[in-house]
């Protein structure tokens, strides 16, 4: 093997590893964060029959399991049922109620006549023939209702998609499946219950049902179906990612999780969350966002547009850090990350001119090395200046953090998430984030 063709397979094998590392590290901090998945706001939003993926659904059924067996406990306990009219054919004795139909049903089918015997008052007026069977109404109460199809209906598929969840995650990745387990077991529980027996399949969404909408249980469950089958790019982007072994994509999301669990120890970690919500008509990707117990909340992808928070154009980068919740007035932006996988060639933090040059000497001597490029530190000036918040910095797999502080001057060595907040800092710089490596 020529060396060529070793270092090629060593940069396989590096590949391999890294995109493993970014795999393994997101599902293993996901797994101990909780997340909350919202209901769309009006049906308007974009639905499935089925959700995003395996990931998607691990996360929503381990988040969601209290509150789906709550919802069907209620459902079952306090089943609603429809009264019933059917037309059949009854003995005369079995006839509740004579109608227009039942006198009519005697002329049409004599079949149904045989002679009576002496005093039949009836046999006067058919040349002395009875009925022996007559059309008549029965009224009863069944559970095959539109709801109770419905209900059927998504506790097929939750049961179908903790099963594949379990399948999906048993084999070496770091997932906890205990809570899964204990979902499926209690939902076959569930589903044991003869009640279902009685119950058809869905065939019509009943959308409009009062009871599906205002119903004790049943408006519960629609709620949790429409969380599980609202559309998340979130969720389909990274299981995208996962799939194709996307790796600069991948180190954007695991750049999203790592901080989260940083920051997570300077803001709060007690009751830190992920609140997902679905894209809608005027939500190119919805919102996603870890939320801090002190209400500090960190933003992955959101567009901030002129006027509210751009005093130009509309920016988008990969996270914001707001000190609250940006619908509420007074909410500001503290600083935005971006992560960087690249393959960059400045091995200095001065200014240079000309990095062209830079880029086509590197290529010439294959002399390449992790870097954040002074262009990304330009762009985190272009945030800062145009946001208005009090740091822009880089995320990036490389050997050091730098951080250029407006009154500090340059920073370095023990610059970390603690400081850009318990120092209050200020300024633009880049943090070095490494997969695979601990704090």
């Amino acid at each position: 093997m020529s060396k060529r063709e070793k270092a090629v397979e060593k940069l396989i094998e590096r590949f391999n590893i890294l995109s493993q590392a970014l795999t393994d590290d997101i599902t293993r901090i996901s797994s101990k964060l909780n997340f909350s998945i919202q209901s769309p706001t009006a049906f308007t939003v974009k639905e499935s029959d089925e959700p995003v993926n395996e990931l998607f659904a691990y996360h929503y059924l381990r988040s969601n399991k209290t509150r789906i067996i709550e919802a069907f406990e209620i459902v079952v306990h306090r089943m609603k049922r429809e009264l019933r009219v059917e037309e059949e054919w009854l003995r005369p004795d079995e006839v509740d109620e004579v109608t227009p139909e039942t006198l009519i049903s005697i002329t049409e089918h004599p079949e149904y006549l045989a002679p009576a015997g002496e005093g039949v008052l009836v046999a006067r007026y058919l040349n002395g023939y009875v009925p022996t069977k007559v059309l008549g109404s029965r009224k009863y109460k069944s559970f095959d209702t539109p709801e109770n199809r419905f209900a059927k209906h998504f506790l097929g598929i939750l049961i179908e998609w903790s099963e594949r969840v379990i399948n999906a995650f048993e084999n070496g990745k770091k997932a906890d499946l205990k809570l899964i387990r204990e979902l499926l077991e209690e939902l076959e529980f569930v589903r044991g219950d003869g009640i279902w027996e009685e119950i058809g399949d869905m065939t019509l969404f009943p959308y409009t049902s009062q009871t599906l909408l205002k119903g004790d249980g049943y408006r519960d469950l629609l709620e949790l179906y429409r969380e599980f089958t609202a559309y998340s790019p979130f969720f389909e982007g990274l299981q995208k990612a996962i799939d194709n072994r996307d790796i600069a994509k991948l180190y954007e999301y695991w750049a999203f999780f790592r901080p989260v669990e940083e920051l997570g120890r300077v803001l709060g970690k007690k009751d830190i969350r992920i609140v997902v919500t679905p894209a809608g008509e005027l939500s190119e990707s919805g919102d996603v966002y870890a939320q801090f117990d002190n209400g500090r909340r960190l933003y992955y992808n959101k567009r901030l547009i002129p006027r509210k928070w751009s005093y130009s154009v509309t920016l988008r980068p990969d996270f914001s850090l707001f000190n609250g919740d940006p619908l509420r007035k007074g909410t500001e932006i503290i600083g935005v990350f971006d992560a960087k996988f690249k393959l960059d060639v400045v091995d200095r933090t001065e200014e240079v001119e000309n990095l062209d040059e830079l880029d086509e000497a590197a290529e010439r001597t294959g002399n390449y090395e992790t870097w954040a490029k002074l262009e990304d530190i330009y762009k985190m000036h272009t945030y800062r200046d145009a946001l208005g918040c009090r740091f822009a910095v880089v995320l990036y797999p490389g050997r050091r953090s730098v951080f250029f502080d407006t009154d500090k001057g340059k920073l370095s060595g023990s610059f970390d998430f603690s400081s850009l907040l318990s120092r209050d800092l200020k300024g633009v710089g880049y943090i070095r984030f490494v997969p695979g490596v601990e704090r």
